[in-house]
This record gives structure tokens, sequence and C-alpha cells, in this order.
């Protein structure tokens, strides 16, 4: 009789520490007084989360780009409106969202262009790194042999889940901070964990040892 894995998760991040949600709050008051330089230190810092959160959603590098532009395009051109009432790296991360789901529904009637469709080419740039052996999405995604199994899977997913597995496993992000950039309760959040994460292993139990 097989014995069950268990897998050990990510350990959780939290782009916003006391110091950091701080200073990005400075930088972005900044920002919102046209200084430039403080709108280059925030991409900075923000390109490569944010850029994984895209890159993990269309397996492309190219949209990906595209998509973290009109980030912070968005960013620099609502920055009169900015009001520091939380975390920057939530706020950040629901322009992200929004422009996601909108540009999802709108690509979605046009039926000569998927988001679920990519190119082969140069992807590595926004791939997060992931320590030690296990058995998570992330470090499957490290052999090519397995990619295409774990891609197709993430991408038949339902978009809440979706969404909400890529910000927890692949950018790391505590319940809490999912919850407040999706704007919807915890409670939800694990529940959709849950259900994502079932969907994933009957997806691929009959590749991976890992998930039977």
């Amino acid at each position: 009789m097989a014995t069950r894995k268990t897998s050990r998760r990510l350990p959780k991040k939290e782009f916003g520490g006391a110091t950091e949600s701080v200073r990005d709050i400075e930088l972005m008051l900044r920002v919102k007084q046209g200084d430039i330089e403080a709108f280059e230190r925030i991409y900075e810092h923000y390109k490569r989360p944010i850029g994984s959160f895209f890159y993990h959603l269309v397996w492309d590098q190219s949209l990906t780009e595209d998509f973290l532009q009109e980030v912070f395009l968005r960013l620099w051109r609502s920055a009169a409106e900015y009001e520091p009432s939380g975390k920057f790296s939530t706020y950040i991360f629901q322009i992200a969202k929004n422009f996601w789901l909108n540009e999802r529904v709108k690509r979605m009637r046009e039926p000569h262009v998927s988001l679920d469709a990519p190119v082969e080419g140069k992807d590595e740039e926004y791939r997060l790194e992931v320590a030690g052996n296990v058995a998570t999405p992330s470090t499957i995604m490290a052999n090519a042999e397995m990619k295409a199994h774990v891609q197709e899977a993430i991408e038949y997913m339902p978009e809440k889940q979706r969404v909400t597995f890529v910000l927890s496993e692949f950018q790391g992000l505590k319940y809490e901070e999912i919850s407040e950039i999706l704007e919807v309760p915890l409670g939800t959040v694990k529940s959709r964990m849950v259900s994502a994460e079932r969907f994933l292993r009957g997806k691929l139990e009959k590749y991976y040892a890992e998930y039977r």
C-alpha cells in the first residue's frame, strides 16, 4: 500500500513588513506629488512580485511584461487619488488583480485571443526560486517534463480559485493579505484554497506520486 506523502508549503511572505510598509507608503506619497525617482524605487521593489503574479496566470513572458507595464502606468495615473488606508503591497496587488480580471473578460470576448495559450520562449525571469526539494507546484515547475501538466491543470482551474491559488502558492502571501487583496472574507480564501488543491490533486495524481 502506497504511503501518502505530505508536501511542505512555501513559507508565507509579507511584502509589507512594518519597516517596508512605512517606506512604501512614504514613497507613494512622494509619487503623489509627482516624484519620478520615488516611482522608480517602487517599480524596482514590486516589478518581480507583480510580474510573477501575472506570469503564473498566463505563462507568457511577453504578456507578463505588457501587463506589468499597464499596472505601473495605472499606479502612476491614479497617484493623485492615493490615500494610505492600508498596506501598500495590498494596494498594488489590488490594482494587478483588477487589471487581470478586466483583461481576461475583455479578451474572452475576442475569439482569436487567448490568455491561456502560452507561447514558447524565454520565461525564466518571473519564475520564483524555491529552496529545498518539496512537492509544491513551484518546485514541480522546475522540471520541464512536468511543466506542461501543471500549467494545464492551473489553466483549467476555476478563475476565483486560480487567482487565490497563485497568490498563495506562487507569491507565498498569507491568507490574511490575500483576503484584503481579493476583498473577500478570510473563510472564503481558505475555502477556495481547499477547492483549488483538491482540483490540482485530481488533475495531477496520475502523473505524480506526490499527489497520491
